[in-house]
């Protein structure tokens, strides 16, 4: 019999006994304010871009570990700092973020395909400032956050990316704005509808990504909800977004008591999971072609990728605190013990963010553009709680 307390306590040990002290004794700028996000191995800094994303994703999870029992008064005040230096040198003149800053908070760089990111990213970094600290004005920040990635969606749906470019919905989009809208009402937002507004929008429209024969969650669809299987980007899913939905949608559900979409999402889990899983080498597929095709894609080529691995074990204790089913736990264990064997450095602190298929690291850095003090420790927390059955 496996014991989710057991795994749950040992989850949590690993949070705060290894993941939380990294990334608070390398990441913080004592000088500047902000985080460093590109750290080596043994918590070198090895360059001083900051990447805004990643700063918000910092304040994110220093805030909610700031709401934790017999949290040190330091979580907040770095949460608190990081927000100053975003609200201080990251945006831009139309309210938006850039995408990335020197470390003294000159804008270096602005991607227009993450600023949806960014925003939802920022939406439930300031909910969990409110939630700590009670000030309105990460309320406020948290609502307006919100409610631009719900404005940029639907600029893009009607306007489409290029001129002739047929519009299309986006999972990544959905997902994260179903995210957003959940931590926003729950810590922020009870006094303003938008957020539950958006929060059931976001359901209805979420499972419209999923195809049914294949029960594969695709990365795009048209407007109609029709799948373009025409070609390889209309082909395209990553699994690990379709785990990050699943738990999305059912933590969405639970806020406002839809049992009956909450009854889908285990057996939806076990198809992507089933579809995912590398039968060969252990662990789960980053990218995969929905009709089983080639992949074109050199990012997909030969990796594995720690965060897919992590929102799969999110995924799975979410479906079995829904379920009880013992298959999600078995499944657990067998997808954390291979990233203990591949992802776990066994020499210092922190997982490893990128592996060949085999396993082998092909990066030994603990800090990235897309890697920062985020995927692990989120999925530590939020698993330990899903298997206490919280």
């Amino acid at each position: 019999m496996i014991d989710p307390n057991a795994i749950a306590a040992r989850l949590e040990r690993e949070l705060f006994d290894s993941i939380v002290p990294f990334w608070e004794n390398h990441s913080p700028d004592p000088v500047n304010g902000g985080f460093f996000n590109l750290i080596d191995r043994d918590g070198t800094v090895f360059d001083t871009e900051k990447f805004v994303w990643m700063q918000w994703r910092n304040i994110y999870m220093f805030a909610l570990l700031a709401n934790t029992p017999a949290a040190p008064p330091r979580w907040l005040e770095l949460a608190e700092s990081g927000f100053r230096f975003c609200r201080a040198h990251a945006q831009l003149e139309d309210g938006g973020f850039a995408f990335s800053v020197t470390a003294e908070g000159e804008i270096s760089d602005y991607d227009p395909l993450v600023a949806p990111m960014i925003e939802a990213i920022a939406a439930i970094a300031s909910a969990q400032l409110f939630r700590a600290t009670g000030q309105d004005v990460y309320r406020t920040e948290a609502l307006l956050r919100l409610k631009r990635v719900r404005e940029m969606i639907r600029a893009r749906e009607a306007a489409g990316p290029l001129p002739g470019i047929p519009a299309f919905r986006s999972l990544g989009a959905w997902m994260h704005l179903v995210n957003a809208a959940a931590e926003v009402f729950a810590c922020a937002g009870k006094m303003d509808g938008s957020p539950r507004r958006f929060l059931e929008e976001a359901l209805e429209v979420l499972p419209g990504f999923r195809h049914p024969e294949s029960g594969r969650w695709i990365e795009r669809i048209g407007l109609d909800g029709s799948f373009r299987f025409g070609n390889s980007a209309g082909r395209m899913l990553m699994p690990g977004h379709g785990f990050e939905t699943l738990w999305f949608m059912a933590e969405a559900a639970e806020l406002i008591g839809n049992r009956e979409l909450l009854a889908k999402i285990p057996d939806w889990t076990r198809s992507v999971y089933e579809n995912a899983l590398d039968r060969e080498q252990g662990g789960l597929f980053p990218m995969q072609d929905a009709l089983d095709l080639p992949l074109v894609l050199k990012e997909s080529v030969g990796l594995k990728w720690w965060w897919t691995h992590s929102e799969a074990l999110l995924a799975l204790a979410m479906s079995w605190k829904i379920s009880r089913d013992e298959w999600f736990l078995a499944r657990f264990e067998e997808i954390d013990a291979w990233c203990t064997a591949h992802f776990r450095d066994s020499r210092n602190l922190e997982w490893f963010g990128w592996v060949d298929r085999a396993g082998n690291p092909v990066s030994l850095v603990k800090g990235a553009p897309s890697k920062t003090f985020f995927h692990v420790p989120r999925c530590l927390y939020c698993c330990a709680k899903f298997l206490r059955g919280e």
